[in-house]
């Protein structure tokens, strides 16, 4: 007979400590966070391209904004992450508009194979088309794992920066480091819908004719790290890529050299060597895989840069103003 009125506190523990949690958080960061998770998911369920991993992550998200001091800390120093993942996803519903650009096919495959063209007997190659006839097994292996690697080495120097780097100098870093690559993409997925630009591996399946607007994202050369290691990653990714037509600038190399960039300032010579080894890699992966254009390359550099040094003159320039 005693045993329900003890139990019955003990089962409210959980739910009193969860309330507790969210009356800790500060309420504009609260507000902010479910109405702009629930937004995104709204926007997505609306548009037909939600998927249960979307809300799951969200959830994660909610989850680290109520439950510590450490745990939010930790959530504003990956926001710009956060943010880039969202707006990625969002370009699903903006996707269809390509359809009414002017699709560029044909301009970045005769930029590489004028300046960069390879005599074969086959006639003169693209860098593209010549690893399309030459490629082995060792270096799919390489370069598809840097293509995996690519974003999860910018998250892992974001999150090393988040916990262990508490100081100033370390939380300035991260904030110039989270904004710049958040820009950074915006400038590129911006780029797509100006300049809408067909990757090697679409001329290879369609021609430089007509645009097919019902083209699907290929895993192209990535397929072969596919066969080698029996796992479907690159199947996956591209299969639910909306970016057919956004070859122009290449991202992938964006990452691992907007985080060399920024790693300098640790003055760690491993980390320097290895983002830098991981950046010349994707270069190079993102020809031999058949998914950028050098043009591509060259232009994601570009912007990186771009970006990088913009950062860097407003950081001068706000320096010169406060003092």
């Amino acid at each position: 007979m005693d045993a329900e009125p003890t139990t019955l506190p003990l089962l409210l523990r959980p739910l009193s400590s969860i309330a507790q949690r969210v009356r800790d958080t500060p309420a504009s960061l609260l507000l902010a966070a479910v109405v702009g998770l629930s937004a995104f998911l709204s926007a997505m369920r609306v548009s037909g391209n939600f998927r249960p991993e979307q809300a799951y992550l969200c959830g994660a998200m909610l989850v680290l904004v109520v439950w510590s001091e450490p745990t939010r800390r930790f959530f504003r120093g990956m926001l710009p992450f956060l943010l880039f993942w969202m707006t990625y996803e969002l370009t699903h519903i903006t996707q269809p508009l390509v359809r009414y650009l002017h699709v560029h096919v044909a301009e970045p495959y005769a930029f590489d194979r004028a300046l960069l063209g390879i005599g074969t007997a086959q006639g003169v190659l693209t860098p593209n088309e010549f690893f399309r006839h030459h490629h082995w097994p060792w270096v799919d292996l390489v370069t598809g794992t840097s293509y995996i690697i690519f974003v999860y080495w910018s998250l892992g120097f974001a999150a090393y920066l988040t916990l262990f780097r508490r100081d100033a100098p370390g939380r300035a870093l991260l904030a110039r480091f989270g904004w710049t690559f958040l820009l950074l993409n915006i400038a590129g997925f911006a780029t797509y819908y100006v300049y809408p630009a067909a990757p090697p591996w679409y001329v290879a399946d369609y021609g430089l004719g007509a645009v097919n607007m019902a083209a699907r994202s290929s895993a192209a050369g990535a397929a072969r790290w596919d066969a080698l290691t029996g796992v479907p990653y690159f199947a996956n990714f591209y299969g639910r890529s909306a970016d057919v037509f956004g070859a122009i600038p290449s991202l992938h190399v964006a990452y691992p050299l907007l985080t060399f960039l920024h790693g300098l300032e640790l003055r760690k010579r491993w980390l320097d060597v290895a983002s830098f080894a991981l950046f010349v890699t994707v270069c190079f992966a993102a020809v031999y895989l058949d998914h950028h254009y050098v043009l591509d390359v060259l232009l994601g550099i570009l912007y990186t840069l771009a970006a990088w040094g913009a950062e860097r003159a407003i950081r001068r320039w706000r320096g010169t103003v406060v003092g």
